[in-house]
């Protein structure tokens, strides 16, 4: 049966050889992601070569997303993880690491625009610290929900309203590498008004004019303004991790809905992302919520659904492929059935 809705796998460590990128286009891989916010050129070099080659060799016809970084805010760089639990006081800066005490960001405003209890939630959400005080340069933070933090995790402070009026140095040769690479799909992230995707698209265009484009929406600013986006663009992509941050989490579905809604209105495409099957990243079968998750993402119409960590840096990453494409094969079979009774 073909399929309506396609997989994109993001690649990572575990998925970046050549013999596990064939298992996972054998398996249903539509689009290879290189995610720019983690990694560097050689590795993402390799990545390409690698889906590039497969596809040459075995006939597969997997095309290459890259993901632009964007402006935002990460956790600096340190050697190892940090155990963070529930109700332990930490110092955040600017600053390379310090200790054990201490968290880098890498935010360059003053600190103490970040008032007193305000959030600041980590890796979408996994993480969620309160600030309790300011000590000169550092923000004195409280542990609300615990987990282990990684380096380069994004950072989300909803009281901060970040601005960007031109694209960041590392995104603009970012992109230029993938002009350089001829991919077939660009993404932007932090996408909030047809402006921020313009400048992709300027770019773009002109050098490969059959390259699609997509707005990341991972605001509410960005949802406010999806109709000027989808005008200037291909498509948008369902970022629900920042969303699930910057909006109530139990308003994401019907923000999901909205947005591919729109898309499918003005024939424009739509990919829906962030912790399809997320518990995969560890262990064998997803719960069956996030199957649930998948078939109603397919039911209200999108092109495509992603999978992040899942195939970037979980245990079964071709089996995750697997998965998915039986998901969207029986949920469309059904709805064709239905459609037609």
């Amino acid at each position: 049966m073909k399929r309506h809705t396609k997989i994109i796998c993001t690649l990572g460590p575990v998925s970046c050889e050549e013999a596990m990128v064939g298992k996972m286009a054998s398996r249903g891989m539509n689009v290879a992601r290189i995610n720019f916010s983690h990694g560097n050129r050689q590795q993402h070099q390799k990545m390409m070569d690698a889906v590039r080659s497969i596809s040459a060799k075995q006939g597969f016809n997997v095309t290459l997303l890259v993901d632009l970084e964007g402006y935002r805010i990460r956790i600096g760089r340190f050697k190892r993880q940090i155990a963070l639990k529930r109700n332990q006081k930490y110092y955040m800066s600017n600053d390379s690491y310090q200790g054990e005490d201490h968290i880098p960001f890498d935010y360059q405003g003053d600190v103490k625009t970040i008032g007193q209890r305000e959030n600041i939630f980590i890796d979408d959400g996994t993480i969620h610290l309160r600030v309790i005080s300011h000590s000169g340069k550092k923000l004195k933070v409280k542990v609300i929900q615990e987990g282990v933090l990684t380096e380069r995790k994004g950072v989300n402070i909803p009281c901060l309203k970040l601005q960007s009026n031109i694209m960041t140095e590392k995104d603009q040769a970012d992109l230029q590498f993938g002009i350089e690479q001829n991919v077939e799909k660009v993404a932007q992230s932090f996408v909030r008004n047809k402006k921020d995707i313009q400048r992709v698209v300027d770019i773009v265009r002109p050098k490969l004019p059959d390259c699609k484009i997509f707005a990341k929406i991972e605001s509410e600013e960005g949802v406010r303004n999806v109709d000027s986006i989808l005008d200037a663009c291909d498509g948008i992509m369902v970022a629900r991790g920042d969303l699930g941050v910057g909006l109530p989490v139990y308003k994401i579905p019907m923000v999901q809905k909205y947005l591919i809604n729109h898309c499918n209105r003005k024939k424009k495409y739509s990919i829906t992302a962030t912790q399809m099957l997320d518990s995969m990243i560890e262990n064998g079968r997803p719960t069956r919520a996030e199957v649930s998750d998948v078939a109603n993402a397919i039911l209200d119409g999108t092109d495509y659904v992603m999978l992040s960590g899942e195939t970037a840096i979980g245990r079964y990453p071709s089996r995750c492929v697997q998965m998915m494409a039986h998901i969207i094969e029986y949920t469309e079979r059904y709805e064709d059935a239905r459609m037609h009774e």
